[in-house]
């Protein structure tokens, strides 16, 4: 077992092998061939070799031969009949077997083994051949899976469709998994595999399909699963299936998307938004991803309230305060605002790491005072009703001083990530009456590592940490802390379980401060000290809460 894991369960056996080398390592193959990769392709084997090697295994994870290999395992094994059972077999038919009546004898010796055998996975991705030749395989009883390359499985689906033989279609969908995703197949084909399987085929439709008309496809939609769908084709389908008024294809199409409409970067008309409330009114748990895509305003009031349907909306922040904006608007969309917040999880994603635009100059938003009113609108209107907190994230955003007031109007209702330049402006326009909110909303971490904390800001940290609740880190690490600034944190340093000082020049006399407050409060778990200015060690050896090492400072003269 030791030797398989040091070979990362990857074994190749090849050259000479006698009988006595076959007999030793098939010996020792059957304790981990069920986890084994084995690449067997011998330059010399006899059947009595090939005998021994296999006549303890019962499992093999992975099995690769070469066309010999194979013609001579059938060979060895058919009159002892060893029953094994490989998760995937791997031929390789491209070196040595390439006249026809070579290939006709492997394939023949390939059939056979699979009778011998239970395959899982016949991978036949490395092999060049007519498909003409697989054809055989069709016919196998067993249920092994077929995987072939690109080329094989378009030119061996073109022959199925021309054969037209009920039979050998149902074979060879069956042996390939339904999944015709490699094939750009023409339509006629296509409709011929739809037609002769009731189970779903497994297509990638892209604008390959867009020379024949969308119409014919709808009565199948329930049969195909897709691989992928581009926007456009899904803008598409969704037209026709609304001009045609038919619930019944919405349900189609939604099956075949696994209930994901996706209109991304689409400019919608008016048909298209007619279209899209047509799919919304005769769906539920949808997931909708509308990501850079732009609605005629006048358009968008009707769809906010058909987002009760949605499960799953991804927008970009464009979108997003043009939504959030409708819903603000008036009383009409109050219930709007809930929906809408529902069909966004309670997320309101302004950052651009989530949706990155790359046509926008740079990531950075300006939210307006404006902005930050109608997300006050919508986020307190919904809290009110239901108690449920907003999570407001918003990294890579500006916000003036104007705009940071109206935040606080409604940080009692979300759970706030932000930049540290941004809580760098809450800390410094934060007050006694602010603070619990904000406390609250920024939750167990709190991350001013790297940024310079003066009087002012420190003083709103301090009151923000009296208010605080099950804060685990508080990370002041590179903020360029004085004597002054420290003292203002003192009080209430215990409100943090764990603590990062590092970097800060702190000196002993501080650093006793620090050390008086921690062991007197058993809140605190750890705090970080290192590449500070203490020199006396014997406090902080004693408590193992502390973590510190000191730096000589040698004087140049």
């Amino acid at each position: 077992m030791s030797l398989f894991q040091a070979l990362d369960f990857n074994l190749s056996l090849k050259g000479i092998l006698p009988s006595s080398t076959c007999r030793f390592v098939g010996g020792v193959l059957h304790l981990s061939a069920d986890r084994l990769t084995l690449t067997f392709n011998p330059q010399a084997i006899s059947l009595r070799g090939t005998r021994l090697l296999f006549r303890h295994i019962t499992s093999i994870q992975t099995l690769r031969l070469s066309g010999y290999m194979v013609v001579r395992i059938v060979r060895a094994l058919r009159s002892v009949r060893v029953p094994v059972s490989v998760d995937e077999l791997s031929v390789d038919l491209n070196d040595k077997w390439r006249s026809d009546s070579e290939m006709s004898r492997v394939l023949s010796s390939l059939a056979s083994l699979l009778r011998l055998w239970t395959v899982q996975c016949l991978n036949l991705t490395d092999c060049r051949m007519k498909s003409l030749s697989l054809i055989l395989l069709l016919s196998q009883q067993s249920p092994v899976t077929l995987r072939l390359s690109k080329e094989i499985l378009q030119m061996l689906a073109e022959c199925v469709y021309e054969a037209q033989d009920e039979e050998m279609t149902s074979c060879f969908l069956q042996k390939v998994g339904r999944d015709l995703t490699p094939c750009a197949l023409s339509w006629e084909t296509l409709h011929y595999f739809l037609q002769r399987d009731i189970s779903h085929v497994t297509v990638d439709l892209t604008e390959t399909y867009m020379s024949f008309n969308i119409r014919e496809i709808l009565p199948f939609l329930n049969r195909i699963h897709f691989q992928q769908m581009s926007s456009t084709m899904m803008m598409c389908l969704m037209k026709e299936i609304y001009e045609s008024r038919s619930s019944g294809f919405v349900s189609g199409l939604l099956s075949s998307v696994k209930n994901c409409i996706n209109l991304q970067n689409r400019v919608l008309d008016s048909v298209h938004c007619a279209a899209l409330r047509f799919i919304l009114q005769h769906c539920t748990a949808l997931t909708l991803n509308m990501l850079w895509t732009s609605i005629p305003e006048e358009e968008l009031e009707s769809i906010l309230p058909l987002l009760s349907r949605v499960s799953c909306l991804r927008v970009d922040r464009v979108l997003l305060l043009r939504m959030l904006r409708c819903c603000s608007s008036s009383d009409v969309q109050q219930e709007a605002s809930a929906v809408l917040l529902s069909a966004l999880q309670h997320k309101l994603d302004f950052s651009c790491g989530s949706a990155l635009d790359l046509t926008e100059d740079t990531p950075t938003q300006t939210l307006t005072p404006e902005d930050c009113r109608v997300m006050s609108t919508v986020i307190q209107r919904v809290y009110r009703d239901t108690h449920t907190l907003t999570q407001l994230n918003l990294h890579d955003c500006q916000i003036n001083t104007a705009g940071i007031d109206q935040l606080f109007t409604f940080l009692h209702s979300v759970k706030l990530q932000c930049g540290k330049a941004m809580l760098l402006q809450f800390l410094s326009h934060v007050d006694d009456g602010k603070a619990e909110c904000l406390s609250r909303a920024l939750g167990e971490e709190v991350d001013l590592s790297q940024t310079h904390l003066d009087l002012q800001v420190c003083g709103g940290l301090a009151l923000v940490l009296e208010h605080s609740e099950g804060l685990t880190e508080l990370d002041l690490s590179q903020c360029h802390l004085t004597d002054q600034s420290l003292d203002v944190l003192l009080p209430n340093l215990h409100k943090a379980q764990n603590i990062d000082f590092s970097d800060n020049s702190i000196a002993d006399a501080e650093a006793q401060k620090i050390y008086s407050i921690v062991s007197h409060n058993s809140n605190v778990k750890t705090v970080r000290l290192f590449k500070n200015r203490i020199t006396s060690r014997d406090l902080f050896n004693r408590d193992p809460r502390f973590e510190i090492w000191f730096c000589q400072q040698t004087e140049i003269t």
